[in-house]
């Protein structure tokens, strides 16, 4: 046996981590292909060899919850060990999505943080929740190995910019469970969900998600220059320019000073930022043509090597503030620096994290560990216009994006699979909004992460869509003229919330929360994550731990008429109906035989039933299938009622062939027989005549 004069572990296990309990425990990382390395953990002593590849796995028996534990791995005699120290074991959960999962507890932004940040902030002290904050990556064709950040403890300073709604369930979790908790975020704003699907899901499963070719780009670009939304966006940017200034050039030579200069963080108020990234050039690639991959940079950048320009993104790009940036360089031995004016149009922006720069020779990849430092050179201020709206048609799903089918599995997922976890949560659909293939694709994601980890049984959390019409957090809408606005005969959002509490009726350990109530007309990002964290905790602790603790609201089973009006059956309806504010329920309307769809105004609680006391001839019956409407309707255990519609679609002919699509019942309780019955599909229709 020989021991590895090189070795190292993946950089999802560092210091202050939690490893998941009841689950062997498996660490590992790269040495020399055929040589070893020792690990010792919790008195434990294994020897691992690496393979072909160079990749070393040590595996330890499952533990119960506990530590702090220490972790050496060391080689060849006289090589240095790496030990990591205070490891815990309990619960680790991946949590991912798109902006409302990525919205921080604080930050500078006011409409991109949580409600009650400064309280949260201020206890925020929390050494039994370790955090891990994923940096965003794309890699279209190729699994990314390793990761680039570390774990760290909960603290003021370590929580403000991680996610709001996967803290405010970790909390939760933890109180109610007494076990150390590890939360990975790991998610990025507006991204669709066939981007973190695993390529290799799609052909096995025969969809086939939507590529965008060369000519499909160039025609969205086309479209987007021609916009009449796009029309004010250069006039825009001259102005931005002319008002940030530019650096000095010796600012982007390699030999700058930049010691009196801040350490690496994200641009997280508009403006214009200069990021020197420092590093000793690999020799095998000194004075050769090679690229460097930055990744992506929200919004555009200027970026240069030694003080040469090397390439930039800028507003001409389709989805320029996700575009992935790759530029053809020449470094020379030694000391190199790569220096990026990123200009952040609007809200958080984004920057190559310290460690996060590529090399690329070729097939040949390396990570650069980098001393990053910037300074801001100009913060644009209150009184600076806001950033024209940008075409829609320029978020893309070609491989230099975020949204192109698999590439964020590969990019940011894939790195995890190493690292065994209780479950996960997932906030995402507005970027899907109402397309019908999202039920295909969501129980596409829930079976591929469940392969890829090799569990079919781990927990899988969806938080539903929050109610929303329209994006104008500065100019808010007012509540008269939304109470004005009829119900849609269709609604984007209504379907994918459908789709969303179909997924636990299609799929065994999953559980979808809703967060209607809790959402804003006016902001897309609603600030109250803390209410959605417990609900998530608590559907948690139903599906692991079989907790008997109310953690639904009601949900619609089927309805009535009565001559002239009807009558809703509910299930979860706990220790009863209620509404939150004393008043008759809200959100309710009807279909009548000519086709309108009309709102109810006169519906009233009757036991555990709602009653429309002015549905006249309806046909259907339909509650908070809309964008954004006013809801009230929950149990006593304040649990609100789910959004549904009696006419919606069947999902079940997407499922099977041989399946009774409608049952008509006599009694509630035949009913809710029914249900149970094929509980797996849902009521979809169901009357009770009786």
């Amino acid at each position: 046996m020989e021991f590895s004069e090189k070795f190292s572990l993946y950089k999802v296990f560092s210091s202050h981590m939690v490893l998941q309990r009841g689950k062997d425990i498996v660490i590992s990382g790269q040495a020399l292909p055929g040589k070893t390395v020792r690990a010792a953990f919790a008195g434990q002593e294994v020897l691992a060899t690496a393979d072909g590849k160079g990749e070393w796995y040590a595996a330890f028996p499952a533990m119960t919850a506990g530590g702090p534990y220490s972790l050496t791995v060391s080689g060849a005699a006289g090589t240095e060990p790496v030990t990591l120290d205070d490891i815990l074991i309990g619960d680790v959960w991946f949590c991912s999505g798109q902006s409302n999962m990525e919205m921080p507890v604080g930050g500078p932004n006011p409409y991109f943080r949580a409600g009650d940040y400064e309280e949260t902030l201020a206890d925020a002290d929390r050494p039994q929740i370790r955090l891990y904050q994923s940096e965003k990556r794309i890699s279209p064709h190729t699994p990314n190995p390793e990761e680039t950040s570390k774990w760290v403890v909960c603290s003021r300073e370590t929580l403000e910019l991680f996610s709001a709604c996967a803290f405010f369930f970790g909390d939760q979790y933890q109180k109610d469970n007494k076990v150390p908790v590890g939360l990975i975020s790991c998610n990025w704003g507006g991204t669709r969900i066939e981007p973190w699907i695993s390529p290799e899901k799609f052909p096995k499963s025969g969809i086939q998600p939507y590529y965008e070719t060369p000519e499909t780009q160039k025609h969205l670009r086309e479209m987007m220059l021609a916009s009449s939304a796009f029309a004010e966006m250069p006039k825009w940017c001259a102005k931005f320019d002319q008002f940030c200034g530019q650096p000095a050039p010796e600012e982007l030579e390699c030999d700058f000073d930049d010691s009196a200069w801040s350490e690496w963080s994200n641009p997280v108020l508009p403006g214009r930022y200069l990021y020197r990234y420092t590093f000793d050039m690999p020799e095998e690639l000194a004075d050769k043509d090679i690229e460097v991959e930055l990744g992506a940079v929200n919004d555009t950048d200027k970026t240069f090597c030694n003080g040469k320009f090397i390439g930039s993104i800028d507003i001409y790009t389709p989805g320029y503030w996700s575009a992935f940036r790759s530029y053809p360089m020449r470094g020379h031995k030694g000391k190199n620096c790569i220096a990026i004016l990123v200009d952040n149009h609007y809200s958080n922006g984004s920057a190559p994290a310290a460690n996060a720069l590529k090399l690329r020779d070729g097939d040949k990849t390396i990570l650069l560990e980098t001393q990053c430092r910037y300074r801001v050179i100009r913060h644009l201020g209150d009184d600076f216009p806001i950033r024209p709206n940008v075409p829609s048609n320029g978020i893309s799903r070609n491989e230099a994006t975020p949204q192109y089918p698999g590439t964020l599995f590969n990019g940011m997922v894939y790195p995890w699979l190493r690292y065994k976890i209780a479950g996960f949560l997932w906030y995402q659909g507005c970027s899907n909004n109402g397309e019908h293939l999202y039920y295909q694709m969501h129980k596409l994601l829930i079976d591929d992460w469940r392969e890829q980890w090799g569990d079919e049984n781990l927990p899988f959390l969806i938080v539903q869509l929050a109610s929303f019409h329209e994006q104008t957090p500065e100019e808010r809408l007012s509540d008269e003229f939304l109470n004005s606005l009829p119900f849609p005969e269709f609604s984007a959002y209504g379907l994918i919330r459908e789709i969303q509490f179909e997924m636990p009726k299609v799929r065994k350990n999953v559980g979808t929360i809703v967060a209607f109530d809790r959402g804003d007309h006016s902001d897309i990002h609603p600030r109250d994550k803390k209410t959605l964290g417990i609900r998530l905790a608590k559907k948690a602790n139903q599906i692991l731990f079989g907790s008997k603790e109310i953690c639904d609201g009601p949900e619609f089973i089927g309805y009535r008429q009565e001559r002239d009006h009807v009558r809703i059956f509910f299930k979860n309806t706990g220790s009863g109906l209620t509404t939150t504010d004393g008043q008759p329920p809200k959100g309710f309307a009807f279909g009548t035989s000519d086709g309108s769809l009309c709102k109810s105004a006169d519906a009233v609680i009757e036991g555990n039933t709602v009653v429309l006391r002015d549905a006249i001839d309806p046909q259907r019956v339909r509650y908070a299938f809309t964008g954004y409407c006013e809801v009230n309707l929950c149990n006593k255990e304040g649990f609100p009622a789910v959004p549904f519609r009696t006419d919606k679609i069947d999902y079940r002919y997407m499922d099977a062939d041989d399946i009774d699509l409608i049952k008509i019942v006599d009694t509630a309780d035949e009913a809710m027989a029914y249900l149970q019955e094929c509980h797996k599909y849902g009521p979809r229709g169901t009357i009770i005549e009786g």
